[in-house]
């Protein structure tokens, strides 16, 4: 059988829809709200995973919707790998969408999986899986150039047989979904409770600190930069959906994410493209190099050619931009890889970054896991050479990243997958909202500027939590 896509007339946005799915299993939601940018034309919502898949450290762990499952212990790299081959839809036309996927986050400890000779030593005290993904046999796509919305339905069940009947099943589902009126999506407004204070774990005599520490092993040679993050956190009592829509409204971006998981959930406004993927062709543009927004116009101009001026901040993209190239050059065929743009401009509600875009083709008989395998984590959030700045990081932070600076996103079965780095983006665990902001350093680095970067890239998730800006 093929893959049944439904475009119908519907009222709902991705919100709406969600809205009325905050109840079911496996919810995720893939929203784009800045359409100019690349890879940002879509907008997903699936659910009913038949299948998911964690894994923490080499504990893997695949579980059915009636809760059965099993257990393994080994590389999740390549269980997923294995699971991923069974549910494969290539031959069923070239179309710039998913037709199913594995949805849901990888996260930055993973690398250890990539690096065996990296170890594991920090602190994980929020205890959260390394990697937790669905595989959702059908979803609703948002066409926001089209302003369409489509469902796809592949019929697909645990064992990779596809049933008609189930996928008839599943477009009903979802028909019903966007035929009824939708429901206003939520409460975006700010919190009408007085807001909580935000802690950090990592001290500002502490980050600066380690900010020397970085540029003493710079001036050594080991490394030429490394990204350092602190891990802030605040209460919050209302729920991932409703910070997930509060954050959209205050940092709006191209990669915003709501994820839920039985034991926590995830809300993301990462304005970054870490991998996309179109059969054999691949795609990632880094960003580095920050100036907050202003709302005076003339202020904000200023800091605008003050990003464009600096010698610093455009050589630390070229250098990451080197590294990415490199990666991408392991898994793609020899010659093929260019960087079409070069420090770029973009601009976001609270930030504005500079951007490179490095492209290539896939090497024949590659997945696009072991591309992504290849990559991970970001050369962005690392530094370089990037496994010893991985190494600087596990000695210079106090507690383990979790989520952050892996990526979010799908692994499409018929070959088009796409994912955002993970930044300006928190987990909700135990009422409490947790998220880590970064800095590059490099050998002219200065240690309070870099600190201030750190809250101005905090910005987006603090007015979302109604928290006044906290002074650097």
């Amino acid at each position: 059988m093929r893959t049944l896509i439904e475009t119908i007339p519907t009222r709902h946005t991705p919100e709406s829809l969600a809205a009325r799915l905050q109840d079911a299993p496996g919810l995720v939601v893939l929203r784009t709200s800045m359409f100019e940018v690349p890879s940002a034309r879509y907008s997903y919502v699936t659910a009913w995973p038949f299948l998911r898949f964690r894994s923490t450290g080499s504990r893997c762990e695949t579980t059915l919707p009636e809760g059965t499952g099993d257990v393994q212990f080994g590389n999740p790299w390549s269980l997923l790998n294995a699971l991923v081959a069974r549910f494969e839809l290539l031959d069923e036309g070239s179309l710039p969408f998913p037709l199913g996927g594995i949805f849901g986050f990888w996260g930055y400890d993973l690398k250890h999986f990539v690096e065996p000779r990296l170890s594991r030593h920090v602190v994980h005290d929020l205890e959260l899986p390394d990697c937790s993904v669905g595989f959702h046999s059908s979803l609703v796509v948002f066409d926001h150039r089209e302003g369409t919305a489509s469902i796809v339905s592949t019929g697909l069940s645990a064992d990779g047989e596809r049933s008609e009947s189930r996928a008839s099943g599943e477009l009903e589902r979802w028909r019903t979904h966007l035929e009824a009126e939708p429901i206003a999506p939520g409460n975006a407004s700010p919190s009408v409770t007085p807001p909580g204070q935000v802690l950090s774990g990592f001290p500002r005599d502490r980050f600066l600190e380690a900010v020397l520490r970085a540029q003493a092993w710079i001036r050594a040679g080991d490394i030429y930069q490394v990204n350092l993050s602190q891990r802030l956190d605040a209460p919050w009592n209302e729920g991932g959906w409703a910070l997930f829509l509060r954050l959209l409204q205050a940092s709006p971006s191209p990669f915003a994410a709501h994820l839920t998981h039985p034991e926590f959930s995830i809300a993301s406004s990462s304005p970054e493209l870490f991998l996309r993927l179109s059969g054999n062709q691949a795609m990632t543009r880094p960003i580095k190099g920050t100036r907050p927004r202003n709302s005076d116009p003339v202020r904000d101009s200023e800091l605008t050619r003050e990003l464009l001026g600096s010698e610093k901040e455009r050589s630390e993209l070229v250098m990451i931009t080197d590294l990415l190239r490199n990666d991408l050059g392991r898994v793609s065929e020899y010659g093929s890889v260019r960087v079409p743009d070069l420090a770029q401009l973009e601009r976001f509600t609270q930030v504005q970054h500079l951007v490179s875009t490095i492209v290539s083709t896939i090497r024949p008989g590659l997945t696009h896991l072991d591309v992504l395998e290849s990559c991970f984590p970001g050369g962005s959030i690392t530094g370089a050479p990037k496994i010893r700045a991985m190494e600087i990081i596990d000695v210079l932070e106090p507690v383990a990243r979790g989520p952050y600076t892996g990526c979010i996103g799908y692994l499409g079965f018929n070959r088009e997958s796409q994912f955002s780095v993970t930044i300006r983006t928190v987990v909700l665990k135990d009422q409490r909202a947790w998220f880590h902001v970064g800095a590059g350093i490099v050998a002219d680095s200065d240690a309070q500027a870099e600190y201030e970067e750190t809250w101005a890239k905090a910005g987006g998730i603090l007015a979302a939590l109604g928290i006044p800006k906290t002074p650097a």
